[in-house]
């Protein structure tokens, strides 16, 4: 019988919001969350998530990079915009 080897090293744990790699789908994408075992990432600008293998991203080549979008809120008070 031949055992297969056990990889020692952790996958990569991004922060959320971080700029990662999916290898997977060659693109760059924003890591949201890992949840029951499965990396969740949404392009960059925003769109619909997709889940990945934890193993599938990797950091960027420049270092973490946070990714954020300023909203502005509208003024609850009325007539102030």
């Amino acid at each position: 019988m031949v055992r297969k080897k056990r990889s020692t090293e952790s996958p990569y744990l991004p922060q959320v919001g971080e700029l990662v790699k999916d290898v997977m789908a060659d693109k760059e994408v924003v890591y949201m969350d890992t949840r029951g075992g499965l990396a969740y990432v949404r392009p960059v600008g925003g769109g619909i998530e997709w889940t990945v293998d934890p193993a599938a991203l990797q950091p960027l080549p420049d270092g973490p990079t946070l990714a954020f979008v300023v909203i502005p809120a509208k003024s609850r008070i009325g007539g102030i915009e």
